[in-house]
């Protein structure tokens, strides 16, 4: 009777290691907001996923192996992890004694540019977006002055006409800019491929 009961208890514990699929890492050092983001629209989509502690604060999200390429895939679609952005803030941090003119330009250009990469990334439908800012260093004595410039790249989902926005994402830029000509200010779109039928 014994020899049963053990052969029947071997038999269980092997059914359900079977049914145990071997997880991996889907993405490490996130913030609790990012994984959370991830594990509901993996959940939303079926793919089974946990999030885990991970170092000083941060969250992992784990996946089985065989959802992994499935999992991938369907988060670049969606944008995420969404990109970090730095702001004013970060980019003003001192970190010497003295800053020269020029590096205090271009950590401004800098700051100003993933500010806006950061709010035009939150429009519906944007994956993901960057801005670039020329803000020409002029000589104050020059007749003729370089305008300053900005180049907006969007990427955007596949179902999603982003054409429409277009002139209100130029008078974002325009206003948040001082002295930017809206004639100056180009906006490049990319949309996303479809998903893959299977």
């Amino acid at each position: 009777m014994k020899t049963i009961w053990l052969k029947a208890a071997c038999c269980a514990a092997l059914m359900l290691l079977a049914g145990c699929e071997e997880e991996t890492t889907l993405y490490s050092q996130l913030e609790e907001r990012q994984a959370n983001a991830i594990v509901a629209e993996l959940k939303a989509h079926d793919i089974s996923c946990r999030k885990t502690p991970g170092e000083e604060g941060t969250w992992n999200v784990m996946v089985g192996e065989g959802n992994f390429a499935t999992a991938v895939e369907l988060l670049e679609q969606k944008g995420l992890p969404r990109r970090q952005y730095q702001g004013v803030a970060e980019s003003f941090k001192k970190t010497g004694m003295v800053s020269s003119p020029s590096e205090e330009r271009i950590r401004f250009m800098d700051a100003l540019a993933q500010d806006l990469s950061r709010t035009i990334s939150q429009i519906e439908g944007v994956v993901d977006a960057r801005v670039h800012v020329v803000l020409p260093e002029n000589d104050p004595f020059a007749k003729h002055a370089k305008p300053s410039s900005a180049a907006v790249a969007i990427r955007h989902r596949y179902d999603v006409d982003m054409a429409d926005f277009v002139p209100q994402i130029k008078s974002l830029v325009k206003n948040a800019i001082e002295g930017l000509d809206y004639s100056k200010i180009s906006v490049t779109l990319f949309r996303d491929s479809p998903p893959k039928k299977k």
